[in-house]
């Protein structure tokens, strides 16, 4: 079916006398995460992972992806589309590929709406040929059963789970652009307009965010939303902060009056609203992303409620899970239920904060795997089970990553599960100066890892929203910064995960994943010292670790962590859970 639909596609491509068409995974708000509607390099090319760019000629085809997919592309994508495994040796990006074979006279076209500026912009300073681009959605005409956009309803998030009402963080973004001789201030990503405005909604899966642009003057702000989605009640609520509201589309005309100096990051905007821009553009970051990063007292002590009940859920479900295995019937679809109906069971629990990863033995590998009625594996013999999952509680949002050992696993196994351990509780317990970045401490993680020559081809760690996106910017941890304002130093109130792993395809994959909360330490005549709080609470499956692996050092690191979950995670279980709990939080 994918490869008959790219000829269908290619078909067309001929018929509009276009040579180039490129399919990113964005919205018209480039966002990680994109609803039904805008998944079309899904759609087309048969591969379903979060990230990647399909780019059609009439008569070829490519896929680019990073390494957290090439395992699953190379499953997914039919005969007709070639994999591009970016970063790697001999593989050129797509801005390379389409300068080696754009010639003069082609037309290379996208949907202008949800093509990023920033790539166009590059793409027209880096090709030497003379080339056409035409914004056209060609989606609109070939996908004949595609879904609606998303339209749910908005809401204001409550003032208990953030503590700072919209104005005071609109007053602090205009003296950001008053310091910066901006005018105005255009924000498309969806979660600054929602940290921004204290705005949520429900248009984005997993994220709780409303689809909407908003524009800051020194002395207005205007939040764009789609008619249905909003009611009177918020329309007044938002009158009383000095804030209007506006139609979702009425942006893409506003925008042609605006006079002066604007600030827009372009690596944010879509393409046709960039181009409906005619004043002075300053391309900088989101000033909002840098504030909401730093999490406030509230949201602190919020988050570490949701924490501890997202603990609850994942310790019972790890002691179900033990009790369980060998005895009923077990898969990876089954399990994730299983996963869910324990984080249903707490309190303020509104949705999953992306979907979750239950895979087993050999589909560990894949780092994003995705288990599906059609294909997935049973639990019904030896191995490991890794599970990344999460909440979006309404008083914050959560991550963890856990690798259980079922049964009998080998020596090599056991060695592997300990390195990663090693790697993380390295990071979780490091101390550090005021200015170390993520790509500072990215090492302390992979260190184990790289010991041996093995390495995991991704971040070791992201920031967390609260009530919000489960990867949020701009700090990160990784070898080098990949993403805009990534090589940023932490800050006491930053909250981090911490996630190396090792995966050997075919064999199996392990993970293990806690969040931390920045903070300060001493501060002496070398200066501030930082370290990390970590919010996660749940144990480490001891059967997986090979103790005569472990320091001194280390193995008083595990016992403290496990300390720590037993005492804040067993007076929520009861008596028989927490017999086990005691056992699997033993000091080794």
């Amino acid at each position: 079916m994918v490869i008959k639909m790219i000829k269908e596609f290619q078909k067309l491509l001929k018929e509009k006398k276009i040579d180039f068409y490129i399919v990113p995974t964005d919205d018209d708000h480039q966002s990680e995460t994109v609803g039904a509607h805008f998944q079309s390099r899904a759609y087309l090319s048969g591969f379903n992972g979060s990230a990647g760019t399909l780019l059609v000629k009439q008569d070829a085809a490519y896929l680019w992806t990073d390494g957290r997919y090439f395992i699953q592309a190379a499953k997914q994508l039919k005969e007709g589309i070639s994999l591009m495994k970016m970063a790697q040796k001999g593989v050129p990006t797509l801005l390379e590929f389409l300068k080696e074979n754009v010639k003069d006279g082609d037309v290379i076209a996208f949907d202008g709406q949800t093509m990023n500026a920033k790539f166009v912009l590059d793409m027209e300073e880096m090709i030497e040929a003379d080339f056409d681009i035409c914004c056209i959605d060609l989606l609109e005409e070939f996908w004949k059963d595609r879904p609606a956009i998303s339209c749910e309803k908005a809401f204001l998030y409550d003032m208990k789970y953030h503590g700072q009402p919209a104005h005071e963080k609109i007053q602090i973004i205009q003296e950001y652009m008053k310091e910066n001789q901006c005018d105005a201030h255009l924000i498309t990503a969806l979660d600054d307009i929602a940290w921004t405005f204290n705005l949520r909604g429900s248009d984005i899966p997993s994220s709780p965010t409303a689809l909407s642009f908003a524009l800051i003057t020194l002395n207005k702000s205007y939040l764009y939303l789609q008619q249905q989605a909003y009611s009177q009640e918020l329309k007044d609520a938002y009158a009383k902060e000095n804030i209007i509201i506006k139609n979702y589309y009425d942006i893409y005309n506003d925008v042609k009056t605006l006079e002066g100096r604007v600030l827009v990051n372009t690596s944010q905007i879509n393409y046709q609203l960039f181009e409906a821009i005619h004043c002075e553009i300053v391309d900088g970051m989101n000033p909002s992303q840098a504030f909401k990063a730093i999490k406030n007292e509230v949201e602190i002590e919020n988050t570490k409620h949701a924490h501890l009940k997202d603990g609850v859920a994942t310790t019972k479900f790890m002691y179900w899970l033990k009790k369980n295995y060998g005895k009923i019937d077990m898969d990876e679809i089954s399990i994730t239920k299983k996963v869910l109906e324990f984080r249903e069971q707490q309190d303020l629990f509104v949705e999953t904060s992306f979907s979750t990863i239950c895979a087993f033995n050999e589909n560990a590998a894949l780092m994003h795997y995705h288990a599906t009625q059609d294909s997935h594996s049973p639990i019904d013999k030896d191995g490991m089970l890794l599970i990344d999952s999460g909440s979006q509680y309404l008083d914050g949002t959560t991550d963890i990553t856990r690798t259980y050992v079922l049964g009998k696993i080998s020596d090599i196994q056991k060695k592997h599960f300990t390195m990663v351990l090693q790697g993380m509780l390295a990071l979780q317990n490091a101390s550090f100066l005021y200015g170390c970045t993520g790509q500072n401490l990215d090492i302390l993680a992979r260190t184990p890892m790289w010991n041996e020559d093995i390495d995991y081809q991704c971040g070791t760690g992201h920031g967390v929203g609260h009530f919000l996106n489960v990867h949020e910017g701009p700090h990160g941890i990784r070898p080098k910064a990949k993403f805009q304002g990534e090589g940023c130093c932490f800050e006491a109130g930053m909250v981090v995960t911490d996630e190396p792993g090792i995966y050997l395809e075919g064999q199996y994959g392990i993970r293990l994943e806690n969040e931390l909360l920045c903070v300060e330490g001493n501060e002496n005549e070398y200066g501030q010292f930082l370290h990390f709080d970590v919010l996660t609470l749940a144990p480490i499956d001891l059967d997986g670790i090979d103790t005569t692996l472990l320091t001194y050092k280390e193995k008083k690191w595990l016992n403290d962590y496990h300390k720590l979950v037993y005492d804040k995670i067993s007076p929520f279980m009861n008596e028989e859970e927490k017999e086990w709990l005691k056992e699997y939080t033993r000091a080794i």
